[in-house]
């Protein structure tokens, strides 16, 4: 009798043991997982359809990126960062952008360069290649503006122009 009450007391303990070790195990991948999605942030704004104001990880990263489909958590870049005025109508979105120094550069924002962008969303004028026209000076911006007849887009979307 005391022979398998002790093997009974060693079962009884594997199974406590094991009840235990898979009770850390999830506590670990839980807190493994939440510390992993809490590295990054990342926020958008909608301007028109599929196109996005987007940023990832930090605000000096902010792009126009065009979503696969409405909504979905997939896009491509089209401007990239760092994009601090918008502003659209049906068929163009127009934009603002100081470029980065990158990653190597820690994406600094490079306030001295500004950078002028149209997007072609309906490709209008723009049959092959990129959908936008850019980077561009303030004179190239305003004069495809006037050969565009988009004069009446206001930016109407604006961040800082530096974090």
């Amino acid at each position: 009798m005391v022979i398998n009450c002790q093997y009974l007391g060693i079962v009884g303990n594997a199974r406590k043991m094991k009840r235990y070790s898979l009770k850390i195990l999830n506590i670990l991948i839980t807190v493994s997982l939440t510390g992993c999605f809490g590295l990054f942030d990342s926020g958008s704004d909608r301007i028109i359809g599929k196109y996005i104001v987007l940023w990832i990880d930090l605000q000096e990263n902010q792009t126009i990126s065009e979503q696969f489909e409405i909504n979905s958590n997939s896009s491509t870049q089209i401007i990239s960062e760092y994009v601090f005025a918008v502003g659209h109508n049906d068929d163009f979105i127009i934009a603002k952008q100081h470029p980065t120094l990158g990653f190597e550069g820690g994406f600094e924002i490079d306030t001295t360069i500004t950078n002028y962008y149209v997007v072609d969303m309906n490709r209008k004028i723009l049959l092959k290649g990129n959908k936008y026209f850019g980077p561009l000076t303030r004179v190239e911006f305003d004069s495809l503006r006037l050969d565009l007849n988009i004069t009446n887009i206001e930016f109407d979307m604006n961040y800082p122009e530096k974090y």
